[in-house]
């Protein structure tokens, strides 16, 4: 079944021109968004835990938390594999059940730690940090910026406009950094939709 996620490419003018329009390049724009206030979720809950963890490991209850550790990474992991899939349709499977472990509550905990994927899972966590920040970072530049100039005839008359040490004073003056506004905002788009496509396949290496 294709991937109705995909933006389209008929034509080389759909490719350029296309994205604007599409309600993709939205979503994608706000998963950069959230991306930043989820990133920082994950980095205080896996720093809280798992520093708990290693300063009491001398009195063995450590042991107890870091598995809780890793326990609450699975299922930060599922939310952000639901997250991609429901915005981004990265069509990431779910991860297979564990086979019941026997045994002693350490050996369970050690099969829990060592099934495959766990520790790719909780490094993509950790990655979800500096990666949301720079999501947010990208999408607070260009949009923004690319809206201001955009409006320029609009709102130069009381919003100043400075060129290096010039004002932007005259009609004519405005429209220029309207034109040079639509250039941006389509370069913006395409740049924020090609962060988009690396992070659903960093999620896509890192979470199936």
């Amino acid at each position: 079944m294709p991937d109705t996620r995909t933006l389209a490419a008929d034509s080389a003018i759909d490719r350029i021109f296309g994205p604007v329009i599409q309600a993709q390049t939205w979503i994608n724009t706000l998963y950069l968004l959230i991306s930043f206030p989820l990133g920082v979720v994950y980095f205080v809950a896996l720093v809280t835990i798992f520093c708990l963890g290693l300063g009491l490991i001398p009195v063995f209850a450590g042991l107890f938390v870091i598995w809780f550790g890793f326990m609450m990474s699975d299922a930060l992991a599922e939310l952000e594999r639901v997250v991609m899939n429901a915005m981004l349709g990265a069509a990431i499977p779910a991860r297979a059940l564990a086979p019941p472990v026997n045994g002693s509550v350490f050996r369970r905990m050690a099969a829990a730690v060592a099934r495959p994927g766990t520790f790719k899972r909780w490094i993509y966590l950790w990655m979800c940090f500096p990666m949301g920040i720079a999501s947010f970072v990208l999408v607070c530049i260009f949009i923004p910026l690319s809206l201001a100039l955009l409006t320029a005839p609009l709102t130069y008359t009381f919003i100043p406009f400075n060129i290096g040490t010039a004002r932007i004073e005259t009609f004519d003056e405005a429209i220029y950094l309207c034109c040079f506004g639509a250039v941006l905002a389509l370069a913006s788009v395409h740049v924020l939709n090609s962060w988009t496509a690396v992070c659903r396949r960093f999620g896509r290496a890192m979470l199936a």
